[in-house]
Parts: C-alpha cells; structure tokens; sequence
C-alpha cells in the first residue's frame, strides 16, 4: 500500500497516511489513552454489534446481506468474547500477585516486629550485664571508633560518656596506650584475638598490670566488622620468706580456695559472655564431636609476572549455630583456649581437611595452610597424627602447610624446632606468619628451617604512609629470597599496596584485596 501511495501520482494520500500514523502513535503514548484503551475496545465492539443488527434489520430480508452482516456479527461477538476473557485472565493474575505482596508484607511486618523485640530485649540485657561487669570493656568499629562501653571502662579513661561515644580509639586510649597496641589491631582486624598486658601508673605511684584481650566480631561472610576491647586487672605476686610463705599459706588457705572459686566462676561466665552469650566448652566439644564447624579458607594469590607460581588457600574455622549461623572464630576459641581444647580442635581440622583432599583433587601445586597453636606445638604427638592421617587418607604430604605464629615460635621455640623439623620430614611444609612483628624475627630463622614467610600484615597495611614499615617489608623480602624462602604478604587491602608488593618482588599476596574468605565447598 505504502509502495503504491509512494508514487508520483498520490503525493496527497502519502502526507495525509503519514500524518495519520504520527498523529496515532502520540495518542497511543498518551497515559490517558493507556487508561481507556480496554474500555475503548469494548466500547467499539459494542457499537459494531448494535450496528450490524440496525443494518441487518433494514435489509428487507436479503439473505445474501443478512448471513454476511451475521458472520461480521458473529465475529465481532467473538473478539469481544476473547477480550473480556483476556481482561479477567490478567486481572485473577493481578490479584493473585497483589495477595502475595500483602502476604509477603504481613510476613516481613511481623519479622520486623520480632526483630526489634529481640533487639530490645538484648540491648537491655547488654546494658545491665556491661554497666555490671567487673572489667573494662567496650566495642570498637571497623573505623576504630567506639561504640560501647560500660561504667569501669569510662571510670579507668577518668572520660565521660560523651568524651567517648563515637570518638576515635587514638583519642579515648591516649598516645601511650594506643602506641603499644596500634601492631595489635592488624592481627584483630584479620580475625585473630589478640592479647596484651599494661602497666598503669596511678595518681598515687602505685602501678598495676592490666591484662588485655582484643576479641574480633564477624559477620556470617567472615569479614571483620569490628572487635571486643576488654581489660581486667592482674594479681600481683608478693615475694615472702618460707617461713612467712608456709604460714601465709596455712592461714589462709580457706581464703585462698574461695578466691580460686570466685575466680573460676568468674571466668567461665566471662567466657560465655565474651564469646558469643552461649559459646562454652561444652557446646565447643559437641560441635568438634558432631563435626559442626566448618571450613573456610582465603586465596593466597601469586603477584609476581615472571613466576608460574600457583594459587593457594589458607584454612579458616567457622562453628555452625542454630538457623545456620556461623560464628567467627573470635567468638569460640577464647573458650578453646581456656579449656585447653586447642590441640584436638587442630586436629579435628587435619582431620577434615584430609577426608576432604582425599575426595577433591586439588590443581597441581596448590598448597592449603592449616594454623597450630602453641598448645599444638607441644603436642609431642601431633606430628605422628598427622603422618597416620596422610596415610589412611592417601594425600600426598606436600599439599600442606602448617602455619605457625611468629610469637608463638619464640615463646616455644624448642618444641616449635622439634616440631618443624620432623614435620617437613614427613613431606609437609612449614610457614612462619606475622613475621617483622617482634625485632628478634630474624633470629628465628636459625633454629626453624621454613618454606613461606607470611609478612606482618600490620607492616604491609600501613606501607605506603610508613617508610619505616616499607624498608622492612623491602627487607624481609630480600632477606627470605637470600636464603631461599617464599615470601606470602598479609592483609594486601588495596590495588596500590599490591602494587607496590609487586615492584618489591613479593611472592604472594593475601587479604581483602585478594579475595574474602568463602566455604572450602566453593573452590571445588
């Protein structure tokens, strides 16, 4: 039709069919047009029905008219019939989704409900368990600004509360105290609990030791949103002759007892409090012995261009909790500790890793770190454990890397040499982690032969404003090539820290930048 009209001789029907279509395309797009257009429909089919009848009625009966104006009317009846079939269709369907959005609705309504409830039933009960608890305790943030603390903490700083909501931790600690935790908050910020011991000088002249733990919070991804800042005082040890000793001893002995009590009781209700209201040895056993923790693990990444080197994992710990919850481990190796559970939890975790290994193949070179304790250090049958474990699994020992605490090593550092050396004789690897942290690091390196050095994530965070911490990353790194070691660095948060790690030739690197921790199932 538009090819006919296009020709010289319909110049008028081409303007007056192109004005038409533009003219209903506006209408068409016009929202009142939308609005009426299935009234329109209905309105049209109506009047075309009433109009074949008038026209079938004045016909004089001509048959010929009549069977084609009825087979227009039929239809016409028809189409509208498919119509209003097609509009109440879309308008069950309309009413099916508006009842389940006012469904879904009601259901959030009354989740939301729940939730403040519970919020404010356990804000009550924080406030009166902190305003009541025998140490100084408060909550830091991810930014390092404190959002909780209880009287004693705010009694200790001598601040008001005013003076510390919100404030920074350089600012409510003060110079002294922040300088001697500030290497600390990298290894919290990671996940670990850190520990540490103050000595506080009071008006009076008298000093006192406080005993310090940093205790990181997670959320169910594992990231680190912030941490636990609690301090409780010491007792401090009195030196008497033998002759006073016996006598102190034997007249208060009762007292004695009932201090070792309290202090008992204590520590377990700190315990459960501290680490998750409901984390305690018992919930720790019977989720070890229903192998309800699970494993996580995070990329260690090569960084150097010139190298194939491959992709490793280090193995993190989660426990399961009721409505699949997971808690970090800031939240269950406190009690852990405490009971003296840490070398069976290392082991569970050998364990598993093992059974794991032996199902999925991992690619060629991949190593998986596995963290020890100190505890583990000294287990002088851990290593014959994990030996018994490669060979009822199969897996090939050089798949594992125990990574061991650079102060942890020095602490123990006979059982720690002992340890490493009949492990890498089994075929397993060794790394040393938070390396750079201590002065004497180096001097490790002699007693404990190693394949990695994990670089102190507090010195690689901090870098590229420090060129105090960048001159020992730098060395650290020249140092362990020296002598033939791979070097893995910590918390590489950003694009400009890895790439300065790059161009300083570290092997490895491992943090956020890198990749977030995820479940072991995931790298299958």
């Amino acid at each position: 039709m538009r090819a006919i009209l296009s020709g010289t001789k319909y110049p008028v029907c081409l303007k007056t069919a192109d004005w038409i279509n533009t003219q209903y395309i506006k209408v068409r797009d016009l929202p009142i047009f939308r609005t009426v257009q299935p009234y329109l429909t209905a309105i049209v089919s109506i009047a075309t029905v009433v109009l074949l009848v008038t026209v079938i009625y004045f016909t004089d009966s001509d048959l010929q008219w009549i069977a084609f104006l009825s087979g227009v009317l039929v239809a016409a009846i028809v189409a509208m019939a498919v119509r209003t079939s097609h509009a109440e269709l879309v308008a069950s369907r309309h009413t099916t989704q508006l009842l389940g959005t006012e469904e879904k609705l009601a259901q959030e309504i009354k989740l939301h409900l729940w939730a403040e409830k519970t919020a404010t039933a356990s804000k009550a009960r924080l406030q009166f368990v902190g305003e009541k608890f025998p140490a100084m305790l408060a909550y830091v943030d991810a930014e390092q600004r404190c959002c909780y603390h209880n009287a004693m903490f705010r009694q200790w700083l001598g601040l008001n509360p005013d003076q510390i909501d919100g404030q920074a931790l350089r600012e409510v600690l003060g110079s002294k105290l922040y300088a001697e935790i500030e290497s600390l908050l990298a290894g919290v910020m990671a996940g670990k609990t850190m520990q540490h011991e103050y000595v506080q000088e009071l008006a009076s002249g008298v000093s006192r030791r406080l005993s310090g733990q940093y205790i990181p919070d997670s959320d169910n991804e594992g990231k680190v949103t912030g941490f636990c800042l609690l301090y409780t005082p010491m007792a401090e040890e009195k030196v008497l002759p033998k002759s006073a000793e016996r006598n102190a001893l034997e007249s208060d002995r009762p007292a004695a007892r009932a201090e070792s009590r309290e202090k008992s009781l204590f520590d377990e209700s700190f315990g459960e409090q501290a680490s998750g209201w409901g984390v305690s040895a018992a919930s720790v056993t019977q989720a070890i012995e229903e192998d309800e923790f699970r494993l996580y693990c995070q990329t260690i990444t090569p960084i150097k261009t010139d190298k194939g080197l491959c992709i490793h994992h280090e193995i993190l710990l989660r426990m399961a909790e009721e409505e699949d919850n997971l808690l970090p481990p800031g939240a269950f190796l406190p009690v852990v500790e405490r009971h003296d559970m840490m070398t069976r939890l290392d082991r569970w975790v050998v364990s598993q890793m093992l059974q794991w290994l032996s199902v999925h193949q991992p690619a060629l070179g991949t190593i998986f770190f596995i963290n020890l304790t100190r505890d583990t250090l000294s287990d002088a049958g851990f290593a014959d454990f994990v030996l018994s474990q490669l060979q009822k699994t199969g897996v090939p020992a050089g798949v594992l890397c125990f990574e061991i605490e650079e102060a942890d090593a020095a602490l123990r550092l006979a059982d720690t040499a002992a340890f490493v050396q009949k492990i890498r004789q089994y075929g397993c690897q060794v790394a040393l982690c938070g390396f750079g942290r201590e002065r004497a690091s180096f001097d490790l390196l002699r007693n404990i032969k190693v394949n990695f050095l994990k670089i102190d994530g507090g010195l690689v965070c901090t870098m590229l404003h420090d060129p105090i911490n960048l001159a020992k990353v730098a060395s650290i790194n020249r140092v362990a090539h020296t002598i033939g070691i791979q070097t893995i660095a910590e918390l590489a948060e950003t694009d400009e820290v890895i790439a300065r790690l790059r161009e300083l030739e570290v092997d490895f690197a491992q943090g956020f930048g890198i990749g977030r921790p995820r479940a072991l199932k995931e790298i299958e």
